[in-house]
């Protein structure tokens, strides 16, 4: 059984965040500015500011309540945390997305483009990247550095290791038949010269809302995770690794790959260091770095991801153990930061969340497969008074999978609040819709009076209404589902029992993709819901969130593990929109977002309203609810 996910910069999908224990903001959703941008108090200055400085200075120690894995790629499992890293060290895409969610052509990487309409239908971008351009080995970049990103991360091989091979090319020609070994060639994909190559989205995929967005590639360093035997071939049917690329000889070979340091990217930054027992990794100034699509170089010179809990993080901040905090999401974590605010030395910014923190429910095994439960365990817990005490205000119930700054949730708000299901609490619709479900009957096959409900299954065995809950530990978001759901009393009058397992972030994640690569038993479907936090992407597509195709499932793009074809249809049609048509693109948005309400695949339990503490020594420093820390940090700079 295959897995993970995460998301890779311009490509579809979800972050999944540590809820409640920060984790990490996210990257957002819109193509227009979010209706908060930033907001920012810091303590008037004395004296003039020191002039911006031209060379990357000083140091930065970022505070995570979110476990880092050491691994920095987002093929395999890895979580919000190890994004970052990913962001910060790799780079080059052909496009790059502006702080308004704007995509454009990156000129520092691009010398030329040129976009062909196909007479099947289909469309060609041919790039040619700029000479000069060079790994942090000093190594040059070409166009097979480009090919090679496409064709290893889409090859069946890394989809036999557990990789999610889907998330590189699976819009572009002939990904089915290459991803699955079915041929050598990947169609849609060519090397035409050292410095040119192109990419051909399928006819099936077009016309797509975000097609700039979808033909960013970014190179890989394909010797640095198999060597200089694996060579590179377009014959004209499409760009093609040798013979030699084979599991037996480069599984071990790229395994550890992954977690080597340093690797060779060519992002602003490089990774120097990482501890294990600590989870703290140190990233250095890329010297070799040609800049971002402004020619913008970072000018902090070190930064340190540092573990943090949630008890201490403020006060570390405060001691100067750390100098940022961000994605502060709790009503006490942010009460406490803007008090540390008005003592002076330090600042924040505020933004609207492109995410949700959620109970995900597992769809396919257990009392959690089936809609009634899904929709009874949502009117047992009282969403707007467990927002409020755990947001402290700063925050908001959404009823679907978006955030308050989303352009296009602000654009038909009025249409989804009216269109969705809020479920309020209600203890007798619960039972009714379990019963409509039926849940209604005992142990013994009985009518259902008290205790424990029973649902009878096909094959005549009876189901205990029993859910397995899998939360992360030192996580004020599951502290608070004990007291509000776990051990509400009408729970347990409603006929459902709920078991808490408390477990390492990085494990919870193992168990939600089902990833058996390191221990087999988390390939055993185990916890019917999990609680954490999503974030999305600039480019809002959910066809591979919500696919009903069983092996994109196996390939751990669906990890609801909901097989609703009506809800698969929908986030399909969504994005296959002219990227001019924003009304129609909005219309089937509202389509999709009243299927999901009623499917329910998650429960949101609140949208926050961010807030990124951190000294003020950091400045320029403007994150919002679509450039998240990661970006917003290349702009940024410390003054010591």
């Amino acid at each position: 059984m295959q897995k993970r996910v995460l998301a890779l910069l311009l490509t579809v999908v979800m972050v999944f965040t540590l809820a409640g224990c920060k984790g990490k903001n996210d990257t957002g959703i819109s193509t227009e500015p979010t209706a908060t941008p930033t907001e920012s108090t810091e303590e008037p200055a004395a004296t003039e500011a020191p002039a911006t400085p031209t060379e990357p200075t000083g140091q930065l120690i970022i505070g995570s309540t979110t476990d880092l894995s050491g691994e920095f790629i987002p093929f395999f499992q890895n979580g919000a945390a190890d994004n970052d890293i990913y962001q910060m060290t790799n780079g080059y895409s052909t496009v790059a997305v502006t702080s308004a969610g704007e995509f454009i052509v990156d000129t520092t990487v691009v010398k030329d483009k040129k976009v062909t309409d196909n007479e099947d239908g289909s469309k060609t971008y041919t790039w040619t990247i700029n000479s000069g351009l060079v790994w942090n080995d000093g190594t040059p970049i070409t166009a097979k550095d480009y090919v090679a990103n496409l064709l290893l991360w889409s090859s069946k091989l890394v989809s036999d290791m557990g990789a999610n091979n889907t998330i590189v090319g699976m819009y572009f020609k002939g990904f089915a038949d290459y991803s699955t070994g079915k041929t050598k060639e990947f169609s849609g994909v060519n090397l035409i010269s050292d410095d040119t190559f192109a990419v051909t989205i399928d006819a099936a995929n077009l016309p797509y809302y975000y097609e700039l967005g979808l033909v960013s590639v970014q190179p890989t360093k394909l010797s640095f995770y198999t060597d200089d035997q694996v060579t590179i071939t377009d014959d004209g049917k499409g760009a093609y690794l040798s013979d030699n690329f084979t599991l037996e000889n480069y599984e071990a070979k790229i395994n550890a790959a992954r977690t080597t340091i340093p690797a060779i990217t060519c992002g602003p930054y490089n990774a120097v260091s990482f501890n294990e027992s600590s989870k703290e990794a140190v990233i250095e100034v890329n010297p070799s770095y040609a800049g971002d699509e402004e020619g913008l170089k970072p000018l902090i010179k070190t930064i340190i991801y540092k573990k943090v809990t949630t008890e201490t993080a403020l006060d570390e901040l405060k001691t100067g153990s750390v100098d940022l905090l961000n994605g502060m999401a709790s009503g006490d974590e942010i009460n406490a930061g803007l008090d540390l605010v008005d003592k002076g030395g330090f600042a924040y910014t505020a933004y609207d969340r492109n995410g949700y923190g959620k109970l995900q429910f597992v769809c396919d095994f257990g009392p959690t497969q089936f809609v009634e439960v899904r929709q009874a365990v949502a009117q047992l817990l009282d969403r707007n008074d467990f927002a409020k005490a755990f947001t402290g205000g700063f925050g908001s119930v959404v009823n679907g999978p978006y955030g308050p700054a989303m352009w296009m949730y602000q654009d038909t708000k009025d249409v989804i609040d009216e269109k969705l299901n809020a479920y309020a609490y209600s203890l007798d619709n619960a039972v009714k819709v379990l019963e409509e479900g039926g849940w209604v009957y005992d142990k013994d096959g009985k009518d259902y009076t008290s205790g424990v409900r029973y649902k009878k299954l096909d094959d005549g065995t009876y189901m205990p209404l029993i859910l397995e809950w899998a939360s992360s530990e030192q996580n004020a978001v599951s502290d608070l589902l004990v007291v509000k759901l776990q051990n509400n009393p009408d729970v347990a009058a409603a006929g459902i029992q709920i078991n808490q397992t408390v477990m390492t972030f990085t494990e919870l994640l193992s168990y939600l993709y089902r990833d058996g690569s390191t221990d087999k038993k988390y390939s055993v479907p185990t916890y019917n819901m999990f609680n954490l936090g999503t974030g999305f992407t600039p480019i809002y597509d959910m066809a591979a969130t919500y696919t009903s195709d069983p092996e994109r499932i196996k390939a751990g793009d669906n990890t609801n593990f909901i097989t609703d074809e009506e809800l698969s249809k929908l986030a399909k049609d969504m994005v296959l929109v002219d990227p001019s048509d924003k009304t129609t693109f909005e219309s089937k948005f509202v389509s999709f977002i009243e299927r999901w309400n009623y499917l329910l695949p998650d429960l949101p339990l609140y949208s926050n309203t961010y807030h990124d503490f951190y000294n003020a020594k950091l400045k320029n420093y403007n994150p919002n609810g679509i450039w998240d820390m990661s970006y917003a940090l290349m702009k940024a700079y410390v003054e010591e």
